[in-house]
């Protein structure tokens, strides 16, 4: 099968002296398209990990719809190799067209090539038929697919940014971060082993070297074509 490839690949990143406290973030918004109700949404790593950040949802305010947030949360490792991230107890039961949004950080300073995240029921069991598979940019610059179906990405964005953001603020409802998002590639449908490779974001007007300029980078983009959920992935790499 044709690699789908970009030939611009993304340089190797050196912070110098950049914050000890950046790193690798992993933030999305899914809006549900469900013909059954949900109560919560679980996601597993295929990493053994320490979550050292999440987010639970932008909650509604005078100028924003808002998610639906949540107001649990657990973690668990069901085998030695996996990360299971259960948030619970959203504001209302989640239905078709519900928007929920959860982000988290790791000790892995990644966000894993493949994730596998599902529906759960009242009972906190998965909804069968409810997964949805995502896939993230790595700090080579590409997007692999290490999932067992294919996946489709497009509208690719990114940005270089003088700093970090926290986690919480790499959602949709961040207009100052959207302003800054400049289109990279329409993107394609990776089948599984497949990689696509993105261009650097350009650094802003007035500098000349995305290593001098870029305290981190942000990509977002959606994956669409899920029967359980339309799908938008915010990454920052430090």
């Amino acid at each position: 099968m044709r690699r789908l490839m970009f030939l611009l690949a993304l340089a190797a990143l050196s912070l110098g002296g950049a914050s000890a406290a950046s790193a690798t973030m992993c933030n999305i918004d899914f809006n549900a398209t469900l013909s059954v109700t949900a109560y919560d949404f679980g996601i597993i790593l295929p990493t053994h990990s320490v979550i050292v950040d999440i987010y639970n949802g932008t909650p509604p305010s005078s100028t924003t719809p808002g998610d639906d947030v949540f107001s649990g949360f657990s973690v668990t490792h069901p085998t030695p190799s996996t990360t299971y991230m259960h948030w619970t107890s959203p504001a209302t039961p989640i239905v078709n067209g519900s928007s929920i949004h959860v982000g988290w950080t790791t000790d892995k300073n990644e966000c894993p090539p493949c994730v596998t995240g599902f529906f759960t029921d009242s009972n906190g069991n998965k909804i069968p038929g409810t997964d949805v598979n995502l896939v993230a940019i790595n700090h080579n610059g590409n997007i692999p697919n290490n999932c067992t179906v294919p996946i489709t990405i497009t509208n690719i964005r990114g940005a270089c940014l003088p700093r970090p953001l926290p986690l919480a603020a790499l959602n949709r409802y961040n207009q100052e971060l959207a302003a800054q998002l400049q289109f990279l590639s329409p993107g394609g449908t990776l089948s599984p082993g497949e990689s696509l490779t993105l261009p650097v974001p350009s650094p802003p007007p007035g500098t000349t070297a995305a290593a001098d300029a870029c305290g981190a980078y942000v990509y977002n983009y959606d994956i669409p074509g899920q029967p359980s959920a339309r799908i938008s992935p915010w990454v920052q790499l430090p």
